[in-house]
């Protein structure tokens, strides 16, 4: 560890805890944990702080950087803050994400974690330049942003099926009501019927469209110039965008649940080679920072000694 490495350190630290934030997306039977939220909010404020390396970064990119910032304030005090407007908890202490806004929490999450991402590799790339890379430290954060990608890949096919789903329901749901106000009529055949007059129905359907925007931004952002070439990941990707081609009726199925069921599948051999390897790297460099960090207190105590 040295002092280039810790200031790119906390950058990745960053972007673990906004990737983890994908779990509260997720079904949870044993709900969440207050005491991890709240930590996570003090880390995420002390990692944006003024001076961090975050903040400079932000602070050197003009008015890109000014937008990353604000992106982040938002993403913090929505998730993680105690009156939370996306993730709340109760008087019980009891953690609740609002189901109706999973969509702004995943592409909140989306956009956060790009910019730090393009920080991170913009980091390797300085650490590179001074000599002051070591080969484990990159290999980790690129084996975290795969693992990254695939995780919010599936998150995002997760999504998108279930707001499918939604979508029928509204639909069927809005052909019935219209049936029974016209004498019984089968909508399909009468020629003033357009289930896109329905504001509930077009509210669904604009949520899905935002949800394809964000899968296709996490999957098509990985692999990049920055980083290896990844046919895993690319095999994954095809399948999904193959399978995808059931939104538009080209492809066909008597089984929808089982075919989403698989359809959320394709990435799973990614995320569970790479999940307990990358927290471990992250544990055993977490580890190393606070040996250095201590190592730099005891030299700067010494240091005071010595000048009295």
């Amino acid at each position: 560890m040295n002092l280039n490495q810790r200031g790119v350190m906390t950058i990745l630290t960053l972007a673990r805890i906004v990737e983890s934030t994908l779990w509260y997306i997720l079904p949870n039977p044993n709900g969440f944990s207050k005491a991890e939220r709240d930590s996570r909010y003090q880390a995420l404020k002390g990692l944006t702080a003024e001076g961090t390396p975050f903040f400079e970064n932000c602070k050197s990119n003009g008015d890109v950087g000014k937008e990353i910032k604000e992106n982040m304030d938002y993403f913090i005090e929505d998730v993680y803050a105690p009156e939370g407007r996306i993730v709340t908890v109760d008087i019980h202490d009891a953690v609740h994400v609002e189901q109706s806004l999973l969509v702004d929490l995943f592409t909140s999450i989306i956009k956060v974690r790009a910019a730090l991402e393009a920080f991170l590799l913009g980091g390797i790339d300085f650490l590179k330049n001074t000599n002051s890379l070591e080969e484990k430290f990159e290999q980790l954060v690129l084996a975290d942003i795969k693992y990254y990608h695939a995780f919010a890949s599936k998150v995002s096919c997760i999504l998108i099926a279930n707001k499918f789903m939604e979508l029928n329901t509204t639909a069927n749901t809005y052909a019935e009501s219209y049936s029974k106000s016209h004498g019984g009529i089968n909508p399909n055949q009468d020629p003033e019927f357009d289930v896109r007059k329905d504001p509930s129905f077009r509210m669904v359907e604009n949520e899905f469209h935002v949800l394809n925007q964000a899968m296709l931004d996490v999957m098509n952002t990985y692999p990049n110039e920055k980083t290896p070439e990844d046919p895993e990941f690319v095999f994954a990707r095809e399948q999904t965008f193959n399978d995808c081609d059931i939104f538009t009726g080209k492809k066909q199925t008597t089984d929808l649940n089982a075919f989403f069921n698989n359809f959320s599948k394709y990435f799973d051999k990614i995320i569970e080679a790479n999940q307990n390897p990358v927290n471990e790297g992250f544990r055993q460099l977490g580890d190393e920072l606070r040996e250095f960090e201590a190592k730099l207190m005891a030299e700067a105590k010494e240091k005071e000694g010595a000048g009295k």
